[in-house]
């Protein structure tokens, strides 16, 4: 689909290392008559590396969403990508005594066919029956009390930073939807979790999509010192198993009230948890 544009952004591409569009989606396809016949996520909104069209990975570039339809462009040699390549290697199993109260929800959990996509809600309120959030509280605070928060979508705007392989910083403005999955509250810290269910890996997700929403509590970081915490909880298939693995990050460095997209640092997990469904649900 952007194969026809190539010409267009290359131009600036070569200039400074991205192209940045600032109006919709939707004025680009027109104006450029590109054969766009699906909605705007379908080409704005990926959540993975693999979703990256191939036209566009092909000459080294992907996409990044800024909200309404808006996004940039990026040349990968100027601006490393920021996704990431998560591996199950040292994946911790979680394992759990049987449990005899509320026999019927036990029952309806069981019933349900969790390799939907639509699993994702369900999966996280299973996780809450099983106090998992415990393990992933222990990990900072052992024992400590923790509690269910917001969740959901609301409109962000904040900013969103590139490192150039230059040295330099480039700063973006996102301004959109921001959907947040789940939050479990310590008194001290807030673990932000972005939930998938796939029937294939899911380990190159976007650190967006865990860092847009974990910058909905940056305010309370930088005021009241509070330590925010992404969490990828992935539901997916390991050895023939369906398997929850949940990828617990260390807290969040904001930049300048925003985010820094594409610094590896961030990246590597403190800690990974595997929970086998079927061990879970008996």
């Amino acid at each position: 689909m952007w194969e026809t544009v190539l010409d267009v952004i290359r131009p600036s591409i070569e200039k400074q290392g991205f192209y940045h569009y600032t109006r919709s989606f939707r004025e680009f396809a027109q104006e450029h008559n590109l054969n766009a016949t699906q909605m705007t996520p379908a080409y704005l909104s990926l959540d993975f590396w693999s979703l990256q069209r191939p036209e566009l990975t092909n000459n080294n570039l992907y996409v990044i969403r800024l909200g309404r339809g808006t996004f940039v462009i990026f040349s990968n040699d100027a601006f490393p990508r920021p996704y990431l390549a998560l591996d199950t290697t040292n994946a911790q199993d979680v394992e759990f005594p049987h449990k005899s109260s509320f026999h019927q929800l036990r029952k309806s959990f069981r019933v349900l066919d969790y390799r939907l996509k639509s699993a994702e809600n369900t999966l996280l309120e299973l996780a809450r029956y099983y106090d998992l959030y415990a393990d992933v509280v222990n990990i900072f605070e052992p024992s400590s009390t923790y509690h269910v928060g917001p969740r959901g979508g609301m409109t962000q705007q904040f900013d969103v930073y590139m490192n150039h392989t230059n040295g330099t910083v480039q700063k973006f403005r996102y301004n959109g939807q921001v959907e947040l999955d789940y939050t479990v509250w310590t008194e001290q810290r807030v673990f932000v979790f972005e939930a998938k269910s796939l029937n294939r890996r899911g380990l190159d997700i976007g650190w967006h999509k865990l860092a847009f929403p974990a910058q909905r509590f940056a305010s309370q970081a930088r005021n009241d010192g509070i330590k925010v915490h992404p969490v990828y909880f992935l539901r997916t298939v390991d050895d023939g198993e369906q398997v929850i693995f949940i990828y617990v990050f260390d807290d969040l460095q904001f930049h300048n009230n925003g985010i820094i997209l594409n610094q590896p640092d961030h990246w590597k997990p403190v800690c990974i948890l595997r929970i086998t469904l079927s061990t879970l649900l008996q």
